[in-house]
């Protein structure tokens, strides 16, 4: 029968108890057998049994029906490489036939079939590949989606190459397009379905078609019942019916064949734990765009003013030397807003902001924060986590009416900070020259970049700013007082320089203390050079940059910056930077992401 579809038919009417049980994990973050970190993909066996890719154990669990706790099936041997190890799997199938798993070993670029009798080791099937997901159909070819690639690709047993089945022409919103394709369903008739994620829309692509048909939102993305946000998980049943995890919206969507608009079936709640509600939190690198852009994307020259911009002042349409920034999904933007002690939040088109942590004025109570340096969004725990830099502290303020925050970190002289998509926390501690990472829970953390004292070795940082981590956990860090750009690969003992070092200057092979930095999928830094009131983008390998935007001498015009500090960008690749001394933040809209 069709894999994680019911072989029977479902009635368009069907209800189902708005009420879920819990039937595997649940008992918070963990790697015991009863827990779960960060769970993907899911299969569900003819008698019930559950498997599921817990991607952040590296590991397959299976949980027989009624069980209080799993059983490792395959992986679990940290995270690596081996032929009896997986890295960050993100989904899995049983295969009958072999009467083994197969799983998308997605960190370590391959496809691996591993044995369900007493089976210790995988054997890859598919190699170089970007697997986010898989299915079969009845007669035992198999479907991987390829993000990379941005297509579907089939493959009959036995090959490796396959055929690609839906997308393959690139990243775009276009028919014959996908942007950051998810998962994948095959019906009987073999069309291909697949969640266009980036596009916020699943797509139809019938056996033999060079193009798809849209058949559930495509309307943008929003939490509309024509819209949806962050598509990921689908199944369609014998009547065409679509099925789909609305990730962004945390909610299961139904979709009838041919409809223009979905209806919600469970969830819709409200991001939450109780068993009426969902909590998705999408994997996306924190202030980068998930889309690729293109190496010769230009921005428009002037900048909208999305924030601030009335001078300095502490009133709430006003900033006061503003730092760092988050852009979240819906474009709503936060800001350290550094001397008026506060994080504020500006919704998109918002003339005005909200005081959302702080604004106390200067303290370190609870309720107080005295210099902000930088903020981000903690989609897990539904709270801002906050760079409390003069109070030496990292705070986690709950985002729905609290009025104080809880100190996770103490004793950090922390100015930058941001978040993995296994939810580690990466924190840029000024006074010892280092980044550390801090697992949930942890206050002590792990020294991912510097370490060694202040200086200009390869292993040193002099006046690190901020950080950012790419989905191989490699560091990025603005090392400021030696005016470059930082690469730690995990692991390592030393860094390499990927943009500057060449000492300060204003040259396209220099930087003047350089501020945020940001990395897009093909590895091009993106750099707030502060003293140069200019962005910069150094492209992987390149010893010299090319300015974006601003350069254009210090001022308060729309084509200039005045000492920019935070930098990040939405999905659609709009570049938001914080201009400190215009206290203002600044849109600079894509013009052109053409390949």
């Amino acid at each position: 029968h069709p894999l994680r579809a019911s072989s029977i038919d479902i009635h368009p009417n069907a209800r189902w108890q708005q009420n879920g049980l819990t039937v595997a994990g649940g008992n918070r973050d963990g790697n015991g057998i009863n827990q779960l970190s960060y769970p993907c993909g899911l299969y569900v066996d003819d008698d019930q049994t559950i498997y599921v890719a817990d991607r952040s154990n590296h590991r397959i669990v299976e949980w027989k029906r009624g069980a209080t706790s799993g059983q490792v099936v395959a992986g679990g041997n940290g995270k690596g490489s081996g032929t009896h190890q997986l890295s960050d799997p993100l989904d899995v199938i049983v295969d009958k036939e072999t009467d083994s798993l197969i799983i998308c070993d997605t960190s370590n670029k391959r496809v691996v079939r591993w044995p369900r009798q007493n089976g210790t080791s995988g054997e890859t099937i598919i190699s170089n590949i970007n697997c986010m997901s898989l299915t079969m159909d009845e007669n035992g070819s198999l479907y991987v989606v390829d993000d990379g690639k941005a297509e579907v690709r089939r493959y009959r047993r036995g090959e490796s190459q396959g055929t690609v089945a839906a997308g393959g022409n690139g990243r775009g919103n276009h028919l014959d397009q996908l942007y950051h394709p998810q998962y994948v369903f095959v019906d009987r008739n073999n069309s291909v379905y697949v969640s266009d994620w980036g596009n916020d829309r699943v797509m139809k692509w019938v056996e033999g078609a060079k193009q798809g048909i849209v058949v559930a939102g495509g309307q943008g993305g929003g939490n509309g019942l024509t819209q949806l946000s962050y598509p990921l998980g689908v199944v369609v049943d014998e009547l065409g019916t679509i099925y789909v995890a609305d990730a962004g919206n945390n909610r299961i969507m139904r979709w009838t064949k041919g409809a223009t608009q979905g209806s919600v079936i469970v969830g819709g709640n409200g991001r939450g734990e109780q068993s009426n509600q969902l909590n998705r939190p999408i994997a996306y690198p924190l202030r980068a765009s998930s889309i690729d852009i293109h190496p010769n994307a230009r921005w428009q020259q002037n900048g909208l003013t999305v924030a601030g911009g009335n001078r300095d002042g502490n009133g709430i349409n006003q900033l006061y030397n503003p730092l760092g920034i988050y852009v979240d999904d819906d474009q709503t933007i936060y800001v350290a807003d550094q001397l008026n002690h506060r994080i504020v939040e500006w919704k998109r088109g918002a003339t005005s902001g909200q005081v959302v942590a702080g604004g106390n004025g200067q303290g370190s109570g609870t309720h107080q924060l005295s210099y902000p340096f930088d903020v981000i969004d903690d989609k897990e725990t539904d709270s801002l986590i906050i760079c409390d830099y003069s109070n030496n502290r990292v705070v986690r303020w709950p985002r729905r009416n609290e009025t104080s925050g809880e100190t996770i970190i103490s004793n950090i002289n922390c100015v930058g900070l941001t978040m993995d998509e296994n939810g580690l926390l990466y924190v840029v501690d000024y006074g010892k020259a280092e980044v550390r990472r801090y697992r949930r829970g942890e206050s002590q953390g792990t020294v991912v970049a510097g370490g060694n004292g202040s200086g200009n070795r390869l292993d040193q940082l002099n006046g690190p700013q901020y950080v950012f981590v790419d989905r191989n956990n490699s560091v990025y860090v603005s090392d400021r007082e030696n005016h470059r750009v930082m690469k730690w690969v995990e692991g390592a003992k030393q860094g390499f320089v990927v943009a500057g070092g060449r000492g300060k200057g204003n040259g396209l092979t220099q930087l003047y203390g350089p501020q945020g930095v940001v990395v897009d999928e093909l590895g091009t830094v993106y750099v707030a050079d502060l003293r140069n009131d200019r962005i910069m983008r150094w492209t992987k390998g390149a010893t010299q940059g090319s300015v974006i935007v601003g350069g254009n001498g210090r001022g308060g015009q729309s084509n200039q910056l005045n000492g920019p500090f935070g930098l990040s960008f939405d999905r659609h690749g709009n570049l938001y930077v914080v201009d400190y001394g215009n206290h203002r933040v600044q849109k600079f809209n894509i013009e052109s992401n053409k390949k």
